[in-house]
């Protein structure tokens, strides 16, 4: 790395530090209550228990290893599950039994490091690869805009969930792609084995299919590469997606698990098409105008987000960067039409695989407007001098709305 790229990891890394520590007083809070059980998420109650099973610790080998492998709860995938148990494994071999009582630490280790820390990492690979941290300025704009969208503050609070990791295995996707460029060499194969992780851990890796695609077609013509070797490509990173499904989820291998989890997968995509059986609601309907409250609370106003999407597709047209921003265009698109026209549920977290790339690309606007600033017309320059000072007050705007509806989820737990 050059001397200015490791300047802004330095500054990136800080400011990660700085937000992980603010969310430690929030996650430890039980709100004055001596039962921390209390104030558990209602996803908690669910997946607390299957860590501490795993953890047991009591046995022989075969018992060990079913409760390891076999671990029972098939809604989300085994990495989720598995990184779990191994943060707290060091606290149960050093407490012993009595690591079975003191649920708020656990609680609040799952909280920061298997919530937490993987979205900071997630939002700095996006920001690495927007700016490969070029920039400090625009390296620290994707990155701060990222971490402070209230869906993700509201994700990152009391809540120990599997969508992290997911996130973090989406930017590793594009990150590897992004260092392969276009070679289709080991890069791009780690990028398989990043994409099957994310279908290990919840299915939605699938719509990788069209960004993929895309990459092939740019690797084949500015390359030149034969198409038998793109072909061949195209094969093995489908091979290696599977590989990775299959042994980081080790209990596909037994039948009844692997039935279970078929089992649970088909009824949740027919409760995510149809909503949940209890409740009957207008909250249901399909249709991108549905999710617009979720958008505006969680989001922000329609505007920006059309903004973000124009900006994207700037990155697209203009700049250094516009072939990954293709990739990552060709991500959103397929995304972006199952989740606002097939999805019945409107939680704010569900959008998080579509809007965290979205608003990495924040940057190409700017991108396009440095560029123009070159041109040798004055007026052209003028005008682009004033559109960044624009988008400035906007981003202002919007990191307003981010920081009033942060400090409004934040006071929750400290009142």
């Amino acid at each position: 790395m050059e001397k200015k790229q490791k300047i802004t990891l330095a500054v990136l890394a800080a400011l990660g530090v700085v937000y992980f520590i603010l969310f430690l007083s929030p996650n430890n809070s039980t709100m004055g209550s001596d039962n921390p059980l209390v104030y558990l998420h209602k996803d908690e109650y669910v997946t607390y228990p299957i860590v501490e099973r795993m953890l047991l610790l009591e046995g022989d080998i075969h018992t060990l290893w079913g409760r390891w492998i076999i671990y029972g709860d098939y809604h989300y995938g085994y990495p989720f599950y598995f990184l779990s148990a191994l943060v707290l494994l060091p606290l149960r071999l050093l407490r012993g039994s009595a690591f079975f009582t003191d649920i708020p630490l656990n609680i609040l280790i799952l909280r920061q490091v298997i919530s937490g820390l993987p979205m900071i990492l997630a939002a700095g690979f996006l920001a690495w690869v927007q700016t490969h941290f070029k920039s400090v300025l625009k390296a620290s704009l994707v990155f701060v805009l990222i971490l402070t969208i209230p869906a993700v503050v509201r994700a990152n609070l009391h809540w120990w969930h599997p969508d992290a990791l997911m996130l973090l295995a989406i930017a590793l996707t594009f990150y590897f792609l992004d260092q392969d460029d276009f070679r289709l060499g080991r890069h791009f194969y780690l990028a398989a084995a990043a994409c099957g992780m994310v279908s290990a851990i919840k299915l939605i890796g699938v719509f990788f299919f069209f960004a993929i695609a895309v990459y092939l077609l740019v690797a084949w013509r500015r390359r030149r590469y034969p198409t038998r070797k793109v072909l061949a490509a195209a094969g093995i990173f489908i091979l290696v997606m599977l590989l990775a499904v299959l042994f980081s989820n080790p209990f596909l291998f037994y039948k009844v698990p692997r039935d279970e989890m078929l089992a649970i997968q088909r009824f949740k995509t027919e409760e995510l098409r149809a909503g949940y059986s209890h409740e009957e609601s207008l909250y249901y309907s399909l249709g991108p105008k549905y999710w617009r409250w979720t958008l505006s609370v969680s989001f922000g106003k329609r505007w920006f987000i059309y903004l973000l999407m124009a900006s994207l597709g700037a990155a697209c047209v203009f700049g250094v960067r516009r072939e990954l921003n293709w990739l990552i265009l060709a991500w959103c698109i397929p995304i972006g039409i199952y989740l606002l026209w097939f999805v019945s549920p409107k939680p704010d977290h569900y959008l998080l695989p579509l809007m965290l790339p979205l608003y990495s690309g924040a940057a190409g606007i700017v991108n396009w407007m440095e560029d123009k600033l070159k041109f040798p017309q004055r007026w052209v320059r003028l005008l682009m001098a004033a559109g960044l000072v624009l988008f400035a007050a906007v981003l202002v705007h919007q990191f307003s709305f981010h920081f009033s509806q942060g400090a409004a989820l934040f006071a929750r737990y400290f009142s």
